[in-house]
């Protein structure tokens, strides 16, 4: 291998050299083998980075969610923001990241059944999401902007996560001008997700649900 190769970066080369044969050609490469072989390498190297081709996709999207973590870090007002506002910061830094690698994306979403609410190659994005929404629903606890309700609160999280992947399936579909429905998606289903979690109409209900259930007066 010559200095040229030697000073290559192969874990990002082959995430990045992947996602580019797959947006080229529809689908993946037959074998590792042949996917090196193009590039000039032995498959040896791939190994010493990735297990399998799954497992580079699964880096990729891990990527993309760094990337959207590194520019809210690197947002000086940020760190002011309610935790609605910041949740919807995140929503619309991701989209941005997504316009990046659209054609990538969309391919890979196409693949996507509506009822899957955990698509594989979405498994360490989906990590490093439920820890930041963590954060960000603990602040909102200790604000009050957002209340704890016996068993449901620990569902928060996951109900964000669905919307994420909402969001995702609606830009991947949107061909409105500047992405515009993906926008209005995206303030509606968080204004709406945020007031549920919020003391209101729905601790009447639940109030009123253990009522009936303890008393059975019907």
């Amino acid at each position: 291998m010559n200095d040229e190769k030697e000073n290559i970066d192969w874990k990002e080369n082959f995430k990045n050299e992947f996602v580019l044969y797959l947006i080229r050609n529809g689908e993946r490469p037959v074998t590792v083998f042949k996917f090196c072989e193009e590039l000039g390498v032995d498959e040896s190297l791939f190994y010493k980075h990735y297990n399998s081709f799954r497992s580079v996709e699964t880096a990729v999207w891990l990527t993309f969610f760094q990337e959207v973590k590194k520019a809210l870090d690197q947002d000086s007002e940020y760190s002011s923001y309610s935790a609605y506002e910041k949740y919807l910061s995140f929503l619309y830094t991701v989209v941005e990241v997504y316009k990046q690698n659209r054609s990538y994306v969309v391919l890979r979403y196409a693949e996507v059944d509506r009822k899957s609410f955990r698509p594989w190659f979405m498994d360490a994005f989906r990590e490093e999401f439920a820890l930041w929404t963590k954060e960000i629903l603990d602040e909102g606890f200790e604000s009050n902007e957002i209340i704890s309700r016996p068993l449901i609160s620990s569902k928060y999280h996951e109900s964000l996560w669905v919307q994420l992947l909402y969001i995702t399936r609606v830009w991947a579909n949107d061909e409105s001008e500047d992405f515009q429905v993906t926008d209005a998606a995206i303030e509606k289903s968080s204004v709406l997700l945020f007031e549920l979690m919020k003391s209101g109409p729905v601790d009447l209900l639940i109030d009123f649900l253990k009522f009936a259930y303890q008393n059975k007066a019907y």
